[in-house]
């Protein structure tokens, strides 16, 4: 992870540590591992993808897409010295899923949007939409009929 130090307050006290900190910024790419790609690992659940109900009198979801995402995920972290304040950002990267609905609708069929949505112990997709006049659930899990 990456870290640097920023400065609220210059003082003739801290201006050699502001220095230091910017020469350490300056050099970080030298030392950095680079991408995060390994911290966000993708493609490990199933139900990632395009489905189309194969119902065409379906009068509900007529199109679900599931994906994956890797975003950045910054925490800034501050504490008091002296009554100096110093703060610390912080870069690591987080797995999210979300999903975009369609519904049955004329002439064409209704987008629902994009949500963000979390992956279950029990191995389920759960996305919550709020339209203002309707909230709904939305649980994703590709299953067998033949599987126990």
């Amino acid at each position: 992870m990456k870290k640097f130090i920023l400065l609220n307050r210059l003082t003739a006290r801290n201006i050699g540590l502001f220095k230091l900190s910017w020469l350490l910024i300056l050099l970080m790419p030298l030392f950095s591992s680079g991408a995060h790609a390994g911290q966000c690992a993708v493609g490990r659940v199933k139900e990632v993808g395009t489905w189309v109900n194969p119902d065409s009198n379906t009068t509900g979801v007529t199109k679900a897409v599931f994906m994956e995402e890797c975003r950045d995920a910054p925490q800034v972290t501050c504490y008091k010295d002296g009554g100096e304040e110093f703060c610390s950002l912080t870069h690591s990267v987080k797995l999210v899923y979300t999903a975009q609905l369609w519904g049955k609708c004329r002439p064409s069929d209704c987008y629902f949007g994009k949500v963000d949505g979390t992956y279950t112990s029990s191995k389920w997709l759960r996305f919550k939409y709020d339209h203002g006049y309707a909230t709904r659930a939305v649980w994703a899990q590709v299953w067998s009929e033949n599987s126990n």
